[in-house]
């Protein structure tokens, strides 16, 4: 009896060793969290399945809320969750541009605003009589309205344009790359406390490292964006002279353009030949000078006509010749 219960103990199954087990399950983790990330960056307004998608002005609750409050309430909300940017060009004829751009500077600061960019320039040609400044400005959205106001007071506003974009739909997006792209990077750094060979924990790491620059780069996306939208661009050109006047647009305006062109031209004209008007009647005298002279001289050189006896009187007889005897050859 006790041989054949030696032999049945041999024979029972060895248990599976619990590393192998353990691997897959790491494995498959590893894989649920990847396809994690793919489908919380398939809408940026989905929530994922730890937790919901980040929007900026607040959060999922308060939306449902404020849209079963009313219309009026939905609105408002709608409008502060907005991220604009907002960008701009002036243009303003000043009497004196180092002064302007001294004031412009002075108006920027107290904005608590920025100089990005600077650029003077003056006509030489022109003896130095026209004197143009551009300069960027980045100023609070709050404050671009006022700032605006005191800028108008340097000289005589010639044009003023702004124009706005809209970047909700990108903030939004980004936000929840983000936030899907941060609970990935923590479900790896769990995943690898818990691996138990090299192999695995060099393949989180390496995931780890490929999920924490895309983060990055989603993070710097979305730093310049908060920054356009915190800070207004305004392309501010200070000039002593106004800007060049556009095309026409229409017939009658194109007429008046032609018009003035064709006046233009006259009064163009008519400043030349009072320029060459003396050049003309100089080299015109000489000239006719040169031209008397040249009549002069072959009037002196030509042969007199015969005179004319007067009526009455027999023309004088031509002395005649002698024959010529026979034989003799006429003269040559």
């Amino acid at each position: 009896m006790s041989l054949l219960a030696h032999e049945r103990t041999a024979l029972q199954p060895m248990p599976r060793p619990r590393r192998a087990t353990r691997q897959t399950a790491l494995a498959v983790l590893a894989l649920l969290a990847l396809g994690l990330v793919g489908c919380s960056a398939g809408g940026s307004n989905e929530s994922g399945a730890d937790g919901p998608a980040v929007v900026e002005g607040g959060d999922a609750g308060g939306g449902v809320s404020g849209a079963g409050a009313g219309d009026g309430g939905g609105e408002e909300a709608a409008e502060a969750d907005r991220s604009v940017v907002i960008e701009g060009q002036m243009y303003i004829v000043v009497d004196d541009v180092g002064d302007a751009t001294a004031s412009t500077t002075r108006i920027v600061d107290a904005a608590d605003g920025r100089i990005d960019g600077r650029e003077e320039w003056r006509d030489e040609d022109a003896g130095g009589a026209t004197a143009s400044s551009t300069l960027v400005l980045r100023i609070p959205a709050e404050a671009l309205d006022a700032a605006i106001d005191d800028l108008r007071a340097l000289g005589t506003v010639e044009s003023l344009n702004t124009s706005t974009v809209d970047v909700t739909a990108d903030v939004q997006d980004i936000d929840a790359h983000i936030a899907a792209l941060e609970t990935t990077i923590a479900r790896l750094t769990s995943f690898q406390a818990e691996a138990s060979s090299v192999p695995d924990l060099l393949s989180i790491e390496r995931e780890v490292s490929a999920r924490q620059a895309e983060l990055e780069g989603y993070l710097t996306r979305q730093a310049e964006i908060a920054e356009r939208v915190s800070f207004s661009t305004l392309t501010l050109t200070l000039s002593s002279q106004a800007p060049p006047a556009e095309a026409p647009a229409t017939f009658w305006a194109g007429l008046g353009v032609g018009w003035s062109s064709f006046t233009a031209f006259l009064g163009g004209l008519l400043v030349v030949l009072g320029v060459a008007l003396p050049w003309l009647l100089g080299f015109g005298i000489v000239t006719v000078a040169i031209i008397l002279f040249v009549r002069w001289i072959r009037r002196r050189r030509s042969p007199k006509p015969p005179v004319a006896p007067p009526p009455g009187q027999a023309m004088p007889a031509q002395p005649q010749q002698p024959p010529a005897p026979v034989g003799a050859m006429p003269p040559a």
